[in-house]
């Protein structure tokens, strides 16, 4: 794929070198737009660029234009003259203009509106004013609507002189008088109605649409839900202001799981590819949460500070700390992730707490009885062997008298007993933080993860010192 990537980069660079625009239109011919943008993702010379969309005519400068990275593209809207900027701008749709233009300074987004025509210019500003992230800010304005009461044959018509401006032609917005939305008509459908009949006979009353205030990951699971590509996006009035369609829901979705997956390892989110993120970017994303678990850390602390005395009469206590620790953040982390993905696919919803932490306490007990039974056997196996340190049990035994062998089964049972009750505890934990975020209005990859982990910790650790205190310790004679 690299390979391929370098052969294509070499040969746009060779047509740009040589001049030679049939050779370049050649390539835009045979090739995706979006090929060659990732091929010369690193070129950033304007006059380079400036030749491509200059060889390459209009059929193809506006779709490579949303291909290129934002800096590329404000490279281009810099080198290019106030027409050749409209003449770009006018073969653009308003939600990619948005899309290039909202991240931008204020004085290129300021040229882009001026060089849009006046309609364009509208609808560029009106999904600006949208709430981020919601159908409005990712609807696109350029759709076919007819009213109801026109006939199959005046559609098709209409279809063949509006269609190569709309973003689809496959389904039709069907509204009233009063620009209400009533129902929507697939291509297939008016290909194979007769000519006379109208729309309102013909069009799916039964339709799926969303406000536009929608949040964007619940629009992305309708189309899932629905089958959908296309799909009507209204106002609080039912008035249909855009669509949204199956190629924007692709781009949503990857948004939603780039987030998810950022939020889950505690980094705030990358808005661009992780070579072109500036360093201090990279750090200002990671820096905030790791010095914020460091601080949630202060619970653990306390907890092994508080049995200093303990660990210190006996040593080998601190050396098992680690694996309960991190055992239990493992268990926990792969409830929560389980969790949020079939609370993400709609898989059940709040209603199903109780369905759920039952299943997943059965679940816990198993996983439980074979991580401890199995620790048992591991441990003995270290401290048998001399893989673990056991002198703290030889120093106590020296001074108060006992048998080895019921030192280290103690101390392994100890861990396995521990291990037993934090795998139950945090499946329970890694479960229920998640229905929480639901409750409380949070997005649970951003909660769920860190927390998840911190409660944990402290956790295991308070049930491994007081099941030491409490009932291995006397036995030993702490």
């Amino acid at each position: 794929m690299e390979e391929n990537k370098n052969i294509l980069k070499q040969w746009v660079l060779s047509a740009i070198s040589h001049r030679s625009a049939k050779e370049l239109k050649e390539i835009f011919e045979t090739i995706p737009n979006i090929d060659i943008a990732e091929a010369i993702s690193d070129v950033d010379d304007p006059k380079t660029l400036l030749y491509i969309f200059h060889a390459v005519g209009s059929e193809y400068s506006a779709d490579f234009f949303t291909e290129l990275s934002s800096e590329q593209q404000e490279a281009v809207i810099n080198a290019f003259s106030d027409k050749e900027l409209i003449d770009l701008i006018s073969d653009s749709y308003a939600d990619d203009i948005v899309d290039t233009i909202e991240e931008m300074p204020a004085n290129i987004v300021s040229r882009v509106l001026k060089a849009c025509p006046k309609d364009l210019r509208g609808d560029v500003n009106r999904l600006l004013n949208y709430k981020e992230n919601t159908a409005g800010s990712v609807m696109t304005t350029e759709y076919i609507e007819m009213k109801d009461s026109v006939t199959v044959k005046d559609a098709i018509n209409t279809i063949r002189i509006k269609g190569k401006d709309a973003e689809t032609v496959y389904t039709i917005f069907v509204r009233d008088n009063k620009r209400t939305l009533v129902g929507t008509v697939e291509l297939s459908d008016l290909i194979f109605s007769d000519e006379n009949a109208v729309l309102a006979d013909i069009m799916d009353k039964n339709f799926v649409s969303c406000n536009v205030n929608e949040d964007q990951e619940d629009v992305a699971k309708k189309f899932k839900r629905y089958d959908l590509t296309a799909m009507a996006v209204v106002s609080n009035e039912n008035k249909i202001v855009g669509i949204i369609t199956v190629d924007d829901v692709i781009d949503i979705m990857e948004q939603e799981v780039s987030e998810d997956i950022a939020h889950m390892a505690a980094i705030t989110d990358m808005e661009d590819p992780y070579l072109k993120t500036p360093i201090y970017k990279l750090v200002l994303k990671c820096v905030p949460w790791i010095l914020a678990l460091m601080v949630l850390q202060v619970f653990s602390t306390m907890i092994l500070s508080g049995f200093e005395g303990e660990i210190g009469h006996f040593a080998i206590l601190a050396v098992f700390t680690p694996l309960i620790m991190d055992a239990g953040g493992n268990s926990g982390g792969q409830t929560t992730t389980m969790i949020v993905r079939s609370l993400s696919l709609d898989e059940f919803s709040g209603k199903d707490y109780g369905k759920v932490m039952l299943k997943e306490l059965r679940v816990a007990a198993i996983i439980g009885a074979i991580v401890s039974a199995f620790a048992f056997g591991w441990l003995m196996f270290e401290m048998g062997i001399g893989i673990v340190n056991t002198s703290s049990i030889v120093d106590k035994i020296n001074e108060t008298g006992g048998n080895y062998n019921v030192y280290m089964t103690l101390v392994a049972t100890l861990v396995a007993a521990t291990l037993f009750v934090t795998m139950i505890i945090s499946r329970l934990v890694g479960c229920s933080l998640p229905f929480l975020a639901k409750l409380l209005k949070l997005d649970p990859a951003v909660m769920c993860g860190p927390i998840t982990t911190t409660l944990v910790d402290v956790i295991s650790l308070v049930t491994y010192f007081l099941l030491w205190t409490q009932l291995i310790g006397p036995q030993l004679g702490f």
